[in-house]
């Protein structure tokens, strides 16, 4: 099952989201019959990031129904059984629904679930970075300006004491510059967001991550013609 599920994993990184939500459904009987709630929690949550991602490509609003129906499905999972499952599983199911409501522009709403999730993972430094950047994010959305930057420039370092050669790491490093980034220019700090979204780019184009680098590409060309037209 795990190595399903990491297909599963691989093929939605690619952008191959037809086939990576074929493998998830397809593991879900199995998943079901033998009561894995640490694999259904995975499942469910890298369904809901498929249409998460199409959400923010295309206007379908079933996209974002299907975004918060699987994300909310694993933290009712995650609920009923906290017994059962490590600190690293609820955290992702805590995380995965707060990054559905971010998707459904519930900023105030998400922020509760991700400091719930750093509270509860057991993780590693780098990857309790990754939740840091996006309570970063969403703290600079709701005014606290000063403390969001720190606490995703934080982050970074956090992600970044990990290993380098890491897939999940560089994907996470390139989110947090992304985020940086937008605010940088959001601030008008034009040449530190490029300085930061270029560095973002060349980590994505390096290390074949797809949706970071056409993340990246978006970004760059926006703070290049002045505009700010952007989520962080």
């Amino acid at each position: 099952m795990e190595e399903r599920l990491s297909k599963a994993n691989d093929l939605r990184e690619k952008e191959q989201f037809g086939e990576a939500a074929k493998e998830y459904t397809n593991c879900l009987p199995d998943l079901l019959s033998t009561n894995d709630f640490d694999g259904l929690i995975h499942c469910l949550c890298g369904q809901s990031l498929i249409y998460k991602i199409l959400a923010r490509k295309e206007s379908y609003s079933i996209y974002r129904h299907l975004t918060l129906s699987f994300a909310k499905e694993a933290l009712s999972i995650a609920d009923e059984n906290k017994e059962k499952l490590d600190g690293r599983t609820i955290s992702i199911a805590y995380s995965s629904y707060g990054d559905a409501l971010l998707m459904d522009h519930q900023i105030k709403e998400a922020l509760p679930y991700f400091e719930k999730s750093l509270s509860v993972t057991t993780a590693s430094v780098p990857e309790r970075g990754r939740l840091k950047s996006h309570i970063g994010g969403i703290k600079y959305l709701l005014g606290e300006k000063d403390e969001g930057k720190r606490t995703i420039e934080e982050s970074l370092v956090d992600i970044r004491s990990g290993d380098m050669n890491n897939y999940a790491i560089r994907v996470w490093e390139t989110g947090a510059l992304n985020g940086l980034a937008k605010i940088y220019a959001l601030e008008n700090d034009s040449n530190k967001a490029l300085t930061t979204i270029k560095q973002s780019l060349e980590i994505a184009t390096n290390h074949n991550l797809s949706i970071r680098k056409r993340e990246a590409e978006e970004i760059l060309e926006k703070i290049s013609s002045g505009e700010t037209d952007f989520s962080i």
